[in-house]
């Protein structure tokens, strides 16, 4: 569990740079904040799998409270993401994946009340 965790730049709550795979069961990223990824940040590593994580009143001061950046596939289950605040959409997810994003799975994933410019 992180909570009310604070970075200048990357990962309020966890930094994750070129790694292998990530791999979390039941994290909880509270009132995090950082300038990217107010809860989360995973660069340049393998792939995320999360499951049953929450991402709560996280604050991003550019972009989401869970930003991943060239991974290779995401698996995100049973998780949410409720109320966090970023300066640029998007609010709660950035993903973008170095091989393909088909191969990867959203599933039983909320998302409510996270505000951004744009409302996303």
């Amino acid at each position: 569990s992180f909570s009310e965790c604070t970075a200048g730049d990357e990962g309020g709550g966890m930094y994750v740079f070129e790694n292998g795979d990530v791999s979390l069961d039941g994290a909880s990223f509270s009132e995090c904040t950082a300038e990217w990824g107010g809860g989360m940040y995973v660069d340049n590593s393998g792939d995320v799998a999360l499951e049953s994580a929450r991402f709560v009143e996280c604050t991003s001061g550019t972009q989401a409270a869970l930003y991943l950046n060239g991974i290779e596939r995401l698996a995100l289950t049973n998780s949410q993401f409720v109320d966090n605040i970023a300066s640029q959409t998007p609010a709660a997810l950035f993903f973008t994946s170095r091989i393909a994003a088909s191969g990867s799975l959203l599933r039983s994933t909320t998302f409510f009340g996270n505000s951004a410019p744009g409302n996303i």
